[in-house]
């Protein structure tokens, strides 16, 4: 009894102690899946945008999970967070397409807008119209 009572202790203490990530490793637009929670919201474009949704979760508990946004672009297929500064990492040399950021983005709120004229992602459309 002692023995059992030992055991459950340690696996008990190990649950306890151990942190489960979700999304772990680096991830891909190979490896985000719509299994996986990912969407893409833009394919073809300068930059892909991806939209992914937290899947285990109740519906009660959808204010506590909202969408995420990464993106990726034609030299890496890494998806990285969509900020403003990741896209400016993305585009080093693209010293317009980061004047239109900071011109059209006061934050990161907002840069997965859809532009309803354009019929585009607004990152998507200010990057094509600033790249040389």
């Amino acid at each position: 009894m002692k023995k059992l009572r030992s055991f459950l202790l340690i696996v008990v203490s190990l649950f306890a102690t151990t942190t489960i990530v979700a999304q772990s490793g680096t991830i891909t637009s190979a490896t985000a899946t719509k299994e996986k929670g990912y969407t893409v919201l833009n394919p073809g474009e300068l930059t892909t945008i991806y939209k992914y949704q937290h899947l285990s979760h109740s519906p009660k508990e959808a204010e506590k999970y909202k969408p995420k946004y990464f993106f990726t672009t034609g030299n890496s297929d890494v998806l990285q967070e969509l900020t403003k500064m990741n896209l400016k990492k993305a585009f080093p040399a693209n010293h317009p397409f980061h004047d239109a950021l900071d011109a059209q983005f006061e934050d990161d709120n907002g840069l997965n807008a859809y532009d309803s004229y354009h019929k585009m992602y607004k990152v998507s459309w200010l990057l094509k119209e600033n790249t040389k």
